[in-house]
């Protein structure tokens, strides 16, 4: 045993709140775990965590040791995993999630790159709550996500911004609004939205508008293209990322409803679950799948 391990032990426990999860991810028994946190609390002569019946809670010296250790051990071990990636067997399976507007439309080429690498792809489909379960549970290796994530198991990198627009079928805003529309009057129209947090929606009014909504869609569905089928086909209005509607904008079934100098963007990121790059072929994926999302977002 070393203090490499011992660290590394820790943080893992830190971020999951539980040594039976840190042991479960690094894929070492449970009294191996409390070992580890054993030897360091005596090494340091501070208590680390408190026990409770759901796991643990850190104490303010675990807080303070975390914040000092992660970003250095966390170089050592993305270099030494690259370096592995590098010279390693990388053959098994990668499990990726994303929602299925986005793969649809911007990640299937870079999946199909990884396919000349002995690797078999699992492609998870979800919103933003079933990604980040999926993630925090360490179910799946990597994440393509519109929102950054909070939880410190996470990593990520930003991969594009998206530009949101404001949409409706022309003949529907023709017969149910008055040129020009105010705000207040859009709201009192039919709302078509991917959730009941309407994200997209509240950044659009919020940033454009000056407008904080407290609004409820006529209809929800967890697919922005059917978001999209539903507006071109005359039902209300949405709002959009710019990528899902360039061919409905040029083929006349969608139009804006507002054309700001500035409109609002939402962030696409990359998202991994730390521990599971120490998986040679999850370092290798991530990495690629960066190169290549730059070119093709």
């Amino acid at each position: 045993m070393n203090n490499l391990d011992q660290l590394r032990t820790f943080l893992e426990a830190y971020r999951l709140g539980s040594i039976t999860k840190a042991a479960e991810r690094l894929h070492m028994t449970q009294p191996a775990a409390s070992a580890h946190i054993k030897a360091l609390e005596t090494l340091i002569e501070k208590k680390l965590f408190v026990r409770h019946a759901r796991g643990v809670k850190a104490t303010a010296i675990a807080d303070d040791l975390a914040r000092s250790i992660a970003p250095h051990l966390e170089q050592i071990e993305v270099k030494f995993n690259a370096a592995r990636a590098r010279i390693a067997n990388i053959s098994g399976t990668i499990h990726l999630a994303t929602p299925a507007e986005i793969l649809s439309a911007k990640l299937l080429p870079a999946i199909v790159s990884l396919l000349g690498h002995d690797l078999k792809i699992r492609i998870h489909l979800g919103g933003k709550e079933r990604i980040y379960q999926l993630l925090n549970d360490g179910a799946i290796d990597l994440a393509v996500t519109a929102s950054q994530p909070q939880n410190q198991a996470l990593g990520f990198h930003p991969i594009q911004q998206e530009t949101l627009i404001l949409v409706a079928a022309p003949d529907w805003a023709k017969h149910n609004l008055i040129k020009p529309f105010s705000p207040q009057e859009l709201l009192t129209k039919p709302l078509i939205a991917y959730d009941e947090d309407l994200p997209l929606i509240r950044d659009y009014f919020d940033t454009v508008f000056q407008i904080q909504i407290n609004h409820q869609a006529a209809i929800t569905v967890p697919d922005l293209r059917i978001v999209r089928s539903l507006v071109s086909l005359g039902e209300g209005y949405t709002v959009l990322p710019q990528y899902l509607c360039q061919e409905q904008l040029q083929n006349g079934t969608l139009s804006l409803l507002s054309n700001p100098e500035q409109p609002p963007v939402n962030n696409l990121y990359l998202v991994w679950n730390k521990g599971n790059l120490r998986h040679p072929r999850v370092t290798f994926v991530r990495d690629r799948l960066l190169a290549e999302l730059q070119n093709f977002l």
